[in-house]
């Protein structure tokens, strides 16, 4: 199982944040506005999109682990992960321009040209996140090259975040000049073409040292064998649990805003602070890391992001407490974002350690499969919620239950996710074995790779042999 230990560049960890960066642009006017156009916009009914969001969801979360055991058994000049991020730009760029251009027609038809788009959307985005995902782990195993992967790509993450959440309503208004449909749609090709090159130069200059040299092929029986990893589980869980708050509160914004606050221009501001709170953090996260440990960090952000939410519903009649304690709130997510990806890849090294083989595609699709399958319910949730409240899409108004119904989606199920990531992460002990099992896999390493050096040597005396 060979390994190159060559140190990684500037420019490639830079390209890393840049492919996060890129899928970023062409995914969050998704997940932030989808919703809201599909109601809002072009006039679906909200079971006709909580419909949408599950079955899109579920094809998704399916398309993740087909997706991470065809990473797993790739071998290409360009190696497992690369491949799938340079083929894979320009047709999640072209779905989602065609997502945002839903033809003029009866309600039926516009559900079920929104229903194929977003499915189709979801397999386009499949097959460039979980290489990406995996790269982190394919990258390198090297402690601080690591960290400092992960920064540059939590770097990408929120600077792709933070560009639509601050710019994406008011080109939206400029260049649709009044249009919201065709202010949409405009937006949604400039982000969805600009995120692919970003994509499209992540491909191009990162590289793959860790396990390409293998001529492994992972069975059934590996992968059900590596889900025994308590590590990864903890891990698995709290990815699913982050998202999904990330997802809640991305979709759930510019209702909140509109009808609780009663102010739909601190929009903007409310989907911006995440991301410009997550920038400073993340710089300093390498640090904290090593002072308190990866577990204990994750554990003060789950504190830290329940505070946030309990105290903006304290402080919601106050604008400036709300954006107070949305900064609190951002502080604790951005705490586990910007670690949670260098866990998952020390649990896929002791799944290496404890198993003899490196299952790296299906663990990480795994728990992208989990997070999807988690998101499109909680997406269903939230319809259902809004839907028993009495939310009336495109409403000048919007009754008392259908506020509370807000309030609850974009606060209560919040708290009860971070609430739970604390409680999980209690378990989680591998940051002091960790040190440990990278020098006993590197002897490991080097053995095997010196094993296939001799017999390679013996074959090529046999055959030398045999002609002779």
């Amino acid at each position: 199982m060979g390994t190159k230990s060559n140190k990684m560049s500037l420019l490639e960890k830079i390209s890393y944040g840049s492919g996060n960066m890129g899928i970023c642009l062409a995914t969050t006017i998704v997940s932030t506005f989808m919703m809201y156009f599909y109601t809002d916009v072009i006039k679906l009914g909200l079971i006709q999109v909580g419909t949408i969001m599950m079955v899109g969801g579920i094809a998704d979360a399916v398309s993740d682990v087909l997706m991470g055991v065809i990473v797993d058994n790739t071998k290409s000049r360009f190696g497992k992960c690369r491949p799938y991020i340079l083929f894979g730009a320009i047709p999640m760029a072209v779905i989602c321009f065609f997502m945002f251009h839903i033809p003029s027609a009866d309600s039926t038809t516009k559900y079920i040209y929104a229903l194929v788009t977003y499915v189709l959307y979801t397999l386009a985005y499949t097959a460039v996140l979980i290489p990406q995902n995996v790269l982190l782990t394919a990258m390198t195993d090297d402690s601080k090259d690591r960290l400092g992967v992960n920064m540059c790509g939590s770097l990408g993450t929120n600077f792709g975040q933070l560009a639509v959440a601050a710019f994406a309503l008011s080109l939206v208004k400029i260049l649709g000049n009044g249009n919201e449909y065709m202010g949409y749609g405009i937006v949604a090709t400039v982000f969805g073409i600009v995120g692919a090159v970003l994509i499209m130069i992540d491909g191009l200059n990162t590289r793959e040292r860790m396990n390409t040299e293998s001529g492994q092929k992972v069975t059934a029986v590996d992968m059900i064998k590596a889900m025994k990893n308590g590590p990864w589980i903890i891990c698995a869980l709290t990815s699913l649990f982050t998202i999904a708050v990330v997802v809640i509160k991305s979709t759930t914004t510019v209702y909140f805003a509109a009808n609780v606050l009663k102010n739909s221009g601190i929009t903007s501001t409310l989907l911006s602070v995440s991301n410009i709170i997550g920038i400073p953090i993340t710089l300093t996260i390498p640090f904290i890391a090593s002072k308190i440990g990866k577990r204990n960090l994750v554990c003060v952000g789950a504190v830290l992001s329940v505070a946030g939410s309990l105290g903006t519903l304290a402080g919601k009649n106050n604008i400036v407490l709300v954006i107070a304690f949305s900064v609190i709130a951002s502080v604790g997510l951005a705490f586990i974002n910007g670690i949670i990806y260098v866990m998952c890849a020390e649990a896929v090294d002791y799944g290496e350690w404890k198993n003899g083989v490196r299952i790296q595609g299906f663990l990480m699709a795994f728990i992208g499969f989990s997070i999807k399958i988690a998101n499109s319910l909680v997406s269903l949730l939230i319809t259902a919620i809004l839907n028993a409240g009495g939310y009336v899409g495109g409403a000048e108004y919007q009754t008392a239950s259908a506020c509370r119904a807000i309030e609850f989606c974009y606060i209560g199920l919040p708290v009860i996710l971070m609430l739970s990531v604390a409680v999980i992460n209690v378990f989680y002990h591998l940051d002091q074995k960790y040190p440990e099992i990278r020098a006993e896999l590197e002897i490991r390493r080097q053995d095997a790779l010196k094993n296939d050096v001799e017999q390679s040597e013996v074959e090529v005396l046999a055959a030398e042999t045999a002609r002779s």
